[in-house]
């Protein structure tokens, strides 16, 4: 049986999750729950415990992560950047890449603060795009919609140029990585080196190793499905260098499109947004799930899909169809449990927007085939019951998978037992 390890961007533990994070581990979960069904995966995600050097109440901040998860059905393996595994394998690894000579070390000027003497974080430092001249984040500009590899960088007050030596990565596809940073700096330390850490960038995606150790030796890492937002893909793409370095191959890079509200959702740019139901939500993601366009987070349309569709067109269906079932006397054809519901485009192209659409359409295929009264066109009685059956395991099929992604449920755990909410006979059993 294929083994899967999916996993997703790490939110930062200096801030609660947002609802970029719930909107990419919502996407996490439906690869989860689909994969499920015929193959043997493990859905991991980790926090972000390094970069910016803040004063926070971390064990506050774990708690309200926690807290958040639950409230949206989420219940994930998840593990810190911080802890004690990492920091020997992100110095394995090191050591590993050392010795196949895919390191070197070169001298760079870093941004110094002359006035509290250290090194500045990426964070702190405003660069701007030298095509459109807006601020950029990560070397993604969200204006231009691209990576940026050149830029302009604004130069504060107390601010001087310092020159170091760096440790750098071969790649041999993009630019030569810095991946080390001076003291003082909030990371994991090099061992053999003094006073030099490992850019949180390198210790993040080694992570995904550390943590996941004992589902690796599993052989779970045959198969990888790493997904992430469009602004982080250039990090992706390093570790994915360093994956091939340690012989693992099968990967695939999901990348996803922002929540956007006037402007792309972060903690960054200050946008609040209203509390509503994780149900409404999670319904809102599942019908507006196109990994190419930007989703936008309007909450009055929200609300409208979730009547118009899921009560009108998914539960409404429930009563249209009852009417049906007294013709024969509550009694149903069996014929279709026998055949394995596999989808192509998913299990063979991963395109889970298709598969999800495909899901939807049957519904309301079935909505369309009742305003049109196809069941009464058939004059043989034998016809109407084998149309009418094949009909009502179609949307049990559908009904189950959508309930399964927005509440973590089923109505039952076989299609079989689901009859009974019809109060429905199988056919044989007569």
């Amino acid at each position: 049986m294929k083994r899967y390890l999916i996993t997703t961007a790490l939110p930062y533990i200096n801030g609660v999750i947002h609802i970029g994070h719930i909107y990419e581990l919502y996407i996490s979960y439906i690869y989860y729950v689909v994969l499920k069904k015929y193959y043997s995966p493990i859905l991991s995600i980790g926090l972000d415990c390094h970069g910016l050097i803040k004063k926070n109440n971390l064990l506050k901040i774990d708690f309200l992560n926690k807290k958040k998860y639950i409230y949206h059905n989420f219940y994930f393996f998840y593990d810190k950047t911080n802890n004690f595994i990492n920091k020997r394998i992100s110095n394995w690894i090191y050591a590993f890449l050392n010795d196949k000579n895919f390191l070197y070390s070169k001298s760079t000027n870093r941004f110094y603060n002359n006035k509290k003497n250290f090194f500045i974080p990426d964070k702190y430092l405003k660069i701007n795009c030298i095509n459109c001249n807006n601020l950029i984040e990560n070397y993604y500009c969200i204006y231009c919609k691209k990576e940026v590899s050149s830029f302009i960088i604004l130069k504060k007050e107390n601010l001087i140029l310092k020159k170091i030596n760096s440790i750098f990565l071969k790649n041999f596809i993009f630019n030569d990585w810095d991946f080390s940073r001076n003291k003082i700096y909030n990371g994991i330390k090099i061992i053999s080196k003094k006073n030099i850490f490992f850019y949180v960038w390198y210790d993040a995606i080694i992570s995904y190793i550390s943590n996941n150790i004992k589902h690796i030796k599993k052989n779970y890492s045959n198969l990888i499905l790493q997904i992430i937002g469009k602004d982080i893909i250039y990090y992706h793409k390093i570790f994915n260098i360093i994956l091939n370095i340690l012989y693992i191959k099968k990967t695939k890079i999901i990348i996803h499109n922002f929540l956007t509200l006037n402007n792309k959702i972060s903690k960054s740019n200050h946008i609040l947004i209203k509390k509503d139901k994780s149900f409404i939500i999670k319904f809102f993601f599942m019908i507006n799930n196109n990994l190419k366009k930007d989703i936008i987070y309007n909450v009055i349309l929200i609300k409208n899909l979730y009547k118009k569709i899921f009560f009108n067109k998914i539960i409404n269906l429930f009563f249209r169809i009852r009417a049906f079932f007294n013709i024969f006397d509550n009694k149903f054809l069996d014929i279709f449990f026998k055949k394995k519901n596999v989808d192509y485009y998913f299990l063979k192209k991963k395109k889970i927007n298709i598969f999800l659409k495909k899901t939807l359409l049957n519904i309301l295929i079935i909505n369309k085939k009742l305003d049109l009264n196809k069941f009464w066109n058939k004059k043989n009685k034998y016809l109407i019951h084998h149309y009418y059956s094949k009909t009502i395991y179609n949307y049990l099929i559908n009904l189950n998978f959508i309930f399964k992604i927005l509440n973590n449920k089923t109505i039952k755990k076989k299609i079989n037992n689901n009859c009974l909410i019809f109060n429905l006979k199988k056919f044989n059993e007569i």
